[in-house]
């Protein structure tokens, strides 16, 4: 068989060239009931507007997945922001580092040869922002905008969302057919209440509002919060500072930093030398095998979270035996810190490396009960007696309540409303009552383990299927089944009965309640990427823009007969080419 080499056979038919056939041959479009033929073929894609909140991590993945692999879709995405990254641009606090290693924190598509084994803060959002400018991805973004209010327009079938520009204060209105919330759980900050707080006269930060060169050399500083970043904090000025101030008010397990068998002595960071930065980058299949060696890691420890394991347990016997180690002679503070009454894991680890080492310096105050007052000069101590400092970073976390900090309104329901009673989410991608709304990380996603961008990447993807559909079907939106959703929450209450997680602690999987609901996906990471793989169209309500639902079939030609594509494509590609090709025998 040789291909022909007569070109002129190749048919390059636009597709629109069947749309008069209906008129020219006198058939009948439209009958009795009012339904009318759509005089077009099936295949094509409707044009589409996204609206995205937040241009982090997922924002910016949705960008260059849009510009890649979509067709018709106009994107725009809003961040309050004066520059991308999203908790990479606002976290800048000392010592702001990944507890996930950099191997592992990074987009399969864009491998980046990372300088340590803990990626710290000012390198990662350059990764990202490196992202922006190499792919030319600022074109869909607005930076400075705030989203205040969006409402679902159930005549119309899209949403209008309400824009703050920062810069000029001035409002407007943008309406679109979908609404994207990639802002994440942990961006809403607040000060924490403390009496006095506004009185003090010194400096007052919020780790997450951290302002770049601030001078802690030699100052007396307070640093309130033992989360993950109070704890990198502490960790790294104690030895700038002339005197520094901790409190630890509530019991928490300190452990090595993930997939710390790779990792440096003791779990701690380590630099990667000229030499395997110059291997990983010269022998991308070597790169591969260890990004995978370390990933693999992270996947295995599922058993860990659950109770009464040997995994779990024997986590626990070496963060016990760590911590007294590392606190011997502070018997105060090994009494108020080690849990006794729930297990490791209950709260998301939080990874040590050099904050216990800082507790048991001299220059370090540690009290064991929780700051009630500050003063115009400093703070009082549970005895009443005041001290002075010149500067209070309050590293005292976000709001986890899970709800949206503006209202989220469709056909009555606003999700503010809804998630102050019980965040109920659709696999944390989506909401019920809430068409054409889909989450990043929202309620009930996969939270509890491993790296976050790889998830945001099938998130993504299946964000990509549900709008194809809805583009060549004539899907006017998609809403999940609240049956479905609730049956999920009822799976997944069951399920953390015998997970760490349900142990009795305040944790923001729990939205930072004692006894909360554990709003965390009830299984491993495989069996997410598994689940959102293909959407189950059956868990959602449908709506479509026409009575009829196959009005997409359209005049029963596909854009694949007109397209110039190969006809036969189901016999096989010839040499890989999908396209149009006449052989002769």
């Amino acid at each position: 068989m040789v291909a022909s080499q007569d070109n002129d056979k190749a048919k390059q038919t636009s597709v629109n060239a069947t749309s008069h056939l209906a008129e020219k041959y006198g058939w009948k479009n439209t009958n009795e009931a009012g339904y009318t033929i759509n005089e077009v073929p099936s295949g094509l894609l409707r044009p589409v507007k996204i609206v995205c909140l937040g241009a982090g991590a997922s924002g910016i993945n949705l960008a260059k997945l849009v510009q890649d692999q979509m067709q018709n879709v106009e994107l725009k995405i809003y961040d309050k922001n004066s520059d991308v990254g999203g908790t990479w641009w606002e976290n800048r606090y000392p010592g702001c580092a990944c507890d996930i290693p950099s191997a592992s924190y990074q987009f399969t598509w864009e491998p980046h040869i990372w300088s340590q084994y803990y990626a710290e803060s000012p390198e990662i959002f350059d990764y990202f922002k490196g992202i922006v400018v190499k792919y030319g991805l600022s074109k869909y973004i607005k930076l400075r905008h705030r989203v205040d209010h969006a409402e679902w327009d159930e005549d119309e079938g899209h949403w209008n969302i309400t824009v703050t520009d920062l810069e000029s204060g001035d409002q407007f209105t943008e309406s679109c057919d979908i609404f994207i919330n990639a802002g994440g759980p942990l961006n809403f900050w607040e000060w924490p209440k403390i009496n006095g707080l506004k009185d003090f006269k010194g400096v007052l930060v919020h780790s997450a509002a951290y302002p770049e060169g601030l001078d802690l050399n030699g100052k007396r500083v307070a640093v309130v919060g033992i989360g993950s970043s109070g704890v990198q904090i502490t960790a790294k000025i104690q030895s700038q500072v002339e005197k520094l101030y901790t409190w630890i008010s509530t019991p928490t397990w300190m452990t090595p930093s993930f997939a710390s068998k790779y990792s440096g002595l003791g779990g701690g960071n380590f630099k990667y030398s000229e030499e395997q930065k110059r291997r990983f980058r010269e022998e991308p299949g070597y790169y591969l095998k260890y990004c995978k060696m370390v990933e693999t890691q992270l996947q295995e420890g599922f058993l860990a979270f659950h109770q009464n394991t040997a995994e779990a347990q024997g986590l626990e016997k070496m963060a016990r035996q760590e911590m007294m180690e590392k606190l011997k002679g502070r018997d105060d503070l090994i009494e108020k810190l080690i849990p006794k009454d729930f297990p490791v894991g209950c709260k998301r680890p939080t990874p040590g490396n050099g904050f216990l080492e800082a507790l048991m310096s001299p220059n370090v105050t540690t009290f064991t009960k929780a700051l009630d007052t500050i003063t115009e000069q400093g703070f009082l101590d549970p005895d009443g007696n005041e001290h002075e400092v010149d500067v209070i970073i309050l590293a005292t976390g976000f709001n986890t309540t899970w709800v949206p900090r503006f209202p989220i309104i469709a056909n009555g329901y606003n999700l503010q409303d809804q998630y102050r009673k019980n965040p109920i989410s659709y696999l944390g991608l989506s909401a019920p009552f809430m068409p054409n709304y889909f989450t990043f990380y929202g309620p009930y996603g996969p939270l509890g383990q491993g790296s976050a961008l790889c998830m945001i990447e099938k998130m993504a993807e299946y964000f990509a299927q549900m709008v194809r559909k809805l583009q060549l079907e004539n899907i006017k939106s998609y809403t999940p089944r609240l049956s479905v959703a609730l049956d999920y929450q009822e799976h997944t209450d069951l399920y953390h009965n015998r997970t760490v997680w349900s142990g009795n602690c305040r944790s923001w999987f729990k939205g930072g309640k004692l006894g909360g609901k554990i709003m965390l996906h009830p299984g491993t990471r495989t069996q997410y990427m598994e689940l959102i793989a293909a959407p189950r169209y059956e868990d959602y309500e449908i709506q479509y823009r026409n009575r009829n639902v196959w009005y997409w079939l359209g005049n029963g030609f596909s854009t694949r007969d007109l397209d110039g594509r190969d006809l036969t494509w189901y016999l096989g590609l010839v040499d890989g080419k999908d396209e149009q090709q006449y052989f002769e025998v």
